[in-house]
């Protein structure tokens, strides 16, 4: 990679030297090095990554499709490699005279003109290009194509891969030169100095950029889920294609502009970059429509077909566990108001006989062992058939696990067998009135009183508290502390014990929440899990997995709604989404996209976590966090929108069963519950060195 952006460097200095001239000499001395030369998909893929990124047009895609194509002409596919045949894939009728938009045209030597439903492909000699000065730079051109010299017969399969492809190609192009631009705003953004301090510390500029962060983030994994699946024998490649390709077309102008607003006038005027990446990306989205999706769009490939949303599970062992789930969730299913009521002993009680609650954990600490990536695969399973055992599920990552790792022997044995079989019910102590996202400003005091603690204060919006057996409390245990987190301490109090006072009162969702009061509450020294002081270590070491852990169980019900919802729209197309080509179509592909996108950002969290990278995990996990909650409230208004007021009822007769009217009012607490997303993305932010 680095000597392909040394070349790039050195032969593409865009604002000086963009023009056919250039390209035609970078084009040679690409065939040199092989760009050519029938690499595999992915590496085609960093090749054209890194051309977007210098907002070079060359056409390393097309290469590859024809090549791809015209395995029964090898003199062509020799002079493609060698720099001789400079050629470009034009879906096209076979008898089109003229080829319109050619980008990279006025240096192309020769057109594939590829029929797009299949056909007779033919290679053709441009006679003569006309520039079509505009947006793009090179301009793009208006080809005269000569009679063919090479034809060769493309089956609609191999016309749709190929299509798809190239599709694939303006997708990736545009999203990296998207993703140089924001990369040059968050440089910015740190040196730059308004008002007194770096621009970077201010929240508009925090919240921006970590938008862009988690789309380009989200765009990126698309793209490497379609090329894996046309390098191999996964099933969907173009629907994985169309994915990526909607989350690009609908996001990379958004990022290029939200890149300009922290780049101010700099970024406007010819000496920076930002205005040819920016010709780079609006050029290459608009050329998507001049490349058809061979199966149609997003909705249209699901609506038409049995096509699901593609499987996300990154490894065998995640796969293994998702089946073994998924057999037995659906014996276990329930409607989206029992699921509302709470876990239900019996299905608990026949998931701790799997040894589901705690598997992640060491065979010491009763486990076996298992990855988060099986973990999370097993939470989104049950929270999409909706299984009732969320509540202890929750147990095992936010109580189980700094147990886990601070508890002493006897804690262990205190709490863990009960957390394994589903026993252990608890709430979490966390927020306060003053004190939500921002737990270092809570101020619910702990003062030690020989071997006990005496606890004071409130705690706020607490679920379960009404029926729980014990609270998971963060308290101050160091008023003075500097920082104000370095006064914290963690402890498992019994909600039975003398001086707790419950208010219940009831949430948008129907959940029952709490403001707890501690009056004089006295709790022995062993109730304290951690050292003193260092209950921030406590929390935030077992954060990534609670959050990862948390937005599966939203992305999961986000895709058993998606599910539901297509089902409905299959039963009558016409009657609720509309033809091709409708605006409930966009909808439902957009949600196709956001939900897809949400599972392969968790998917990458958690390989990032159990690598052992913990700075990205933690900024992964945020970010799929984030993501996870906004599709989740983005999903539950556009369902009215396609369905109409039968979404917003709660009866069995409806589609959906009511699922749809609880999700919505469900959604307000995804974004709420953790720290609000607003919260998430500072940290996002700051992750990225902003502050």
């Amino acid at each position: 990679m680095d000597e392909i952006t040394e070349l790039l460097t050195r032969q593409w200095h865009f604002p000086d030297l963009a023009d056919e001239a250039a390209l035609a000499r970078l084009w040679r001395l690409a065939a040199d090095r092989g760009w050519f030369g029938r690499a595999g998909l992915a590496d085609t893929v960093a090749l054209v990554r890194a051309t977007g990124a210098a907002a070079c047009p060359l056409p390393v895609m097309d290469a590859f499709v024809a090549a791809d194509l015209l395995t029964q002409a090898p003199e062509i596919v020799a002079g493609v490699a060698a720099g001789d045949v400079r050629i470009l894939v034009a879906p096209a009728d076979p008898a089109a005279e003229t080829v319109r938009f050619a980008e990279g045209g006025m240096a192309a030597s020769h057109v594939l003109v590829l029929p797009p439903a299949g056909g007779r492909a033919t290679v053709r000699a441009v006679e003569f290009a006309v520039p079509q000065p505009g947006l793009a730079s090179p301009a793009w051109a208006r080809l005269h194509l000569g009679g063919p010299e090479t034809a060769v017969d493309v089956g609609p399969e191999r016309a749709a891969r190929a299509l798809s492809l190239l599709r694939l190609g303006l997708a990736a192009r545009a999203m990296a030169a998207a993703r140089r631009t924001h990369d040059q705003s968050v440089a910015h953004a740190k040196v730059r100095r308004q008002f007194g301090r770096p621009i970077g510390g201010f929240g508009a500029v925090q919240q921006r950029t970590a938008t862009r962060e988690i789309e380009l983030v989200a765009g990126e994994l698309l793209i490497e889920d379609a090329v894996r699946r046309h390098g191999t024998d996964a099933p969907d490649p173009v629907l994985a294609t169309e994915l990526a390709v909607s989350h690009a077309a609908a996001v990379a102008p958004r990022i290029q502009v939200s890149a300009h607003h922290t780049l101010g006038a700099g970024g406007y005027f010819e000496g920076h970059d930002a205005p040819w990446l920016f010709r780079r990306v609006h050029a290459d989205i608009a050329l998507l429509p001049s490349c058809p999706p061979p199966h149609g769009t997003v909705a249209d490939i699901m609506i038409g077909t049995t096509a699901g949303l593609p499987s996300v599970d990154a490894t065998v062992r995640a796969a293994a566990m998702r089946e073994e789930a998924r057999a037995f969730c659906a014996g276990h299913r329930t409607s989206a108001r029992l699921f509302a009521k709470g876990d239900d002993p019996a299905v608990v009680a026949a998931m701790a006989e799997r040894k589901w609650f705690g598997m992640t954990w060491t065979a010491a600490d009763g486990g076996r062992d298992a990855t988060l990536g099986e973990q999370i695969a097993l939470q989104d399973e049950t929270a999409y058939h909706q299984v009732p055992a969320a509540l202890a599920m929750a147990a095992v990552s936010v109580v189980g696990a700094p147990v886990v790792k601070y508890g002493t022997a006897e804690q262990k044995e205190r709490y863990l067998p009960r957390i394994r079989d589903g026993r252990l019910t608890f709430c979490l102590g966390y927020s306060e009135p003053e004190a939500g996202s921002d737990l270092a400003s809570l101020t619910t005091t702990a003062v030690r009183d020989g071997d006990d603690w005496v606890i004071n204060g409130t705690k706020s919006w607490i679920s379960n508290a009404h029926t729980a057996e014990y609270i998971w409390l963060a308290v101050r245990t160091d008023v003075d502390a500097k920082p104000p987190m370095a006064g914290i301490s963690m402890f498992m109090v019994p909600m039975d014990a003398e001086g707790i006072r419950t208010e219940p009162r009831q949430g948008l969702s129907g959940q029952i929440c709490s403001t707890v009061t501690f009056d004089g509450v006295r709790v022995s020294d062993s109730a304290r899990i951690g050292p003193v002081n260092r209950g921030w270590q406590v929390i935030t070491d077992t954060l990534t997995g609670e959050r990862l852990l948390l937005a599966g169980e939203i992305a999961g019900s986000s895709r058993r709604q998606f599910d539901e919802l297509l089902a409905a729209v299959r039963a009558d197309p016409d009657g609720t989404a509309g033809p091709s080509g409708s605006d409930k179509r966009a909808r439902l592909s957009g949600m196709a996209v956001q939900v897809h996108a949400a599972n392969l950002l968790l998917t990458e969290a958690a390989e990032r976590a159990e690598s052992g990278a913990v700075h990205t995990a933690r900024l992964a996990s945020a970010m799929a966090g984030v993501l996870a909650a906004e599709v989740a409230e983005q999903l539950s208004r556009d369902i009215l929108e396609i369905l109409g007021p039968a979404a917003a009822l709660g009866t069995p007769d409806v589609p959906g069963a009511g699922i749809f009217e609880l999700g919505l009012r469900l959604s307000v607490l995804a974004f709420l519950g953790g720290g609000t997303n607003d919260v998430q993305r500072g940290l996002i932010a700051r992750g990225l060195g902003l502050s």
